[in-house]
């Protein structure tokens, strides 16, 4: 049969490893929720460059979402 109500004796180690991990697993579903419901209640905006102001390559000199045709001419990356 496919489903067994008990299990014999010999396996409640591997039944307590299974049972532990879908705790776990439940546990940090729970966790992932609750960071999203936050973000979406009270996030913060974040800037342009959200990196700071180390974040100089050119990814981050355009605004968000970048236009269809950012640059006419490609620029020069030092």
């Amino acid at each position: 049969p496919r489903r067994y109500p008990d299990y014999p004796d010999a396996f409640w180690g591997w039944n307590l490893v299974s049972s532990l991990g879908a705790y776990l697993a439940g546990a940090s579903m729970l966790v992932f929720f609750y960071v999203i419901w936050r973000t979406f209640a009270a996030g913060e905006k974040v800037a342009e460059n959200y990196w700071g102001e180390g974040a100089t390559t050119l990814e981050w000199q355009v605004s968000s979402p970048p236009p269809f045709h950012t640059f006419d001419e490609l620029p020069r990356v030092r």
